[in-house]
């Protein structure tokens, strides 16, 4: 019986796809806000990383389902990777209801920016290891 090539790798490089992953869908959601920083009754939204780090890293039969949506009112707050978007109170509302900063923004994009970054690298790391390791074979 042949295993699949998911079993050579160990949980790290599963929480690292998982973590650029969400800072894919990070980027999505902070952009979505600086192109509608001047939509009236726009409010911010972000994704909780480390919620959605844990929830990676359950088990598979724990992991909880996603939020019922009750009313056609409320809010989807699956996005098409599966991330909670969560809203972000982190500017002041504006008159119209508004409460996109955009230095807010800008910033969560280059820290955003710079976590991809890293994750990139540590997941290059970890399959060079891997070819090293299948060459000295």
């Amino acid at each position: 019986m042949t295993k699949p090539i998911e079993s050579l790798f160990d949980r790290t490089l599963n929480g690292l796809h998982k973590q650029l992953d969400l800072s894919w869908r990070r980027n999505q959601a902070i952009t979505s806000n600086i192109a509608n920083a001047e939509t009236p009754g726009y409010r911010a939204v972000d994704i909780n990383f480390s919620t959605e780090l844990d929830r990676a890293f359950e088990p598979e039969g724990r992991q909880v389902g996603p939020v019922a949506k009750t009313d056609n009112r409320h809010v989807d707050t699956i996005a098409q990777s599966g991330a909670h978007i969560i809203p972000d109170r982190s500017g002041a509302t504006r008159s119209d209801g508004n409460n996109v900063d955009l230095d807010v923004q800008m910033g969560k994009m280059a820290m955003n920016a710079s976590r991809y970054s890293m994750t990139s690298t540590l997941v290059y790391k970890k399959m060079a290891t891997l070819l090293t390791a299948i060459r000295q074979a």
